[in-house]
């Protein structure tokens, strides 16, 4: 009987987030910076999926999808809900976000993605 080879557990693929923040870049640089801050969501939401296999579903709100990765995923409260709020507060407030902003909700992301992956991911506008 042939025996199976134990070599090093396969790991999984990692998103490339330095690669997705320099749409991010572009979308600061079109003066398109609503646009910008949902894209830094849904690169939280890619990272989440890649490492927990969880994606938000279609009929999820941005906070229904955030209490279930707190909730099933063990995910930090304090660290999803300040990344949620500025997000909504982005996306549905009336006005364009300003440079500050900005690199707050990057400096937010930066801390859930450390949390997730254990790696440190800096960035700013």
């Amino acid at each position: 009987m042939a025996r199976k080879k134990k070599g090093k557990k396969q790991s999984e693929p990692e998103v490339d987030v330095k690669q997705m923040f320099n749409n991010v870049k572009v979308l600061i640089e079109t003066e398109r910076a609503k646009e910008a801050i949902a894209y830094i969501y849904l690169i939280y939401t890619t990272v989440v999926k890649q490492k927990f296999d969880k994606p938000r579903l279609a009929h999820q709100t941005i906070r229904e999808y955030a209490i279930t990765c707190v909730n099933e995923l063990g995910q930090k409260p304090e660290s999803v809900y300040p990344l949620v709020s500025a997000v909504e507060n982005i996306i549905y407030g009336g006005k364009e976000p300003n440079p500050k902003e900005i690199n707050e909700t990057i400096e937010l992301f930066s801390v859930i993605y450390k949390d997730i992956t254990g790696k440190t991911f800096s960035y700013s506008v």
